[in-house]
């Protein structure tokens, strides 16, 4: 056991001085000096100030993505504010949904009320702000009346793309 640990000691101490050390250079060359040459750095031209407003062509073909021109109103947001209140005369005890998938058919609204952003019982008035996708431009408020389950009031809230800040869905 003593003659293998020696025998690694050396073995690995022989690899190191065969790796290692460099010794030292006795050339008469000099090393090289490193000047820093400063070069004159040319203004970049601002560039010039649009100050015509250009619509988009819905119908125009583009090249590349450097070409498109896009509508002013245009925000590149996810989502938007909606402030939803309900007007609750005579104080009847209700259920209010507010949902995004749903059809308006011949029979009717039909509502998918697994794609609601709001769901609450009420006593009173309501009101509140929800945040909703910027893909979702049109809402129904189900409005269910504890005495008569059976025949909900639907009212239909549709975006206008045109409003700036926080839009409004009002039921009375």
């Amino acid at each position: 056991m003593k003659l293998t640990n020696n025998t690694s000691i050396f073995l690995m101490s022989l690899l190191m001085m065969g790796c290692g050390g460099g010794g030292s250079d006795d050339s008469s060359t000099p090393d090289p000096v490193v000047v820093a040459v400063e070069e004159p750095v040319a203004e970049v031209p601002e560039p010039p100030v649009v100050s015509t407003i250009v619509e988009p062509d819905p119908n125009a073909t583009y090249e590349s993505t450097a070409d498109l021109i896009v509508s002013r109103k245009f925000l590149l947001k996810p989502e938007y504010a909606l402030a939803v209140s309900y007007k609750n005369d005579g104080n009847r005890n209700a259920y209010l949904s507010l949902c995004t998938d749903f059809t308006d058919g011949e029979e009717g609204i039909k509502v998918n009320y697994n794609s609601c952003l709001l769901r609450t019982s009420i006593q009173s008035d309501y009101a509140g702000t929800l945040t909703v996708a910027n893909d979702k431009n049109r809402l129904v408020m189900a409005i269910w009346y504890f005495e008569d389950m059976k025949n909900p009031r639907y009212e239909v809230w549709e975006n206008d793309t045109d409003a700036n800040g926080v839009r409004t869905f009002e039921v009375n």
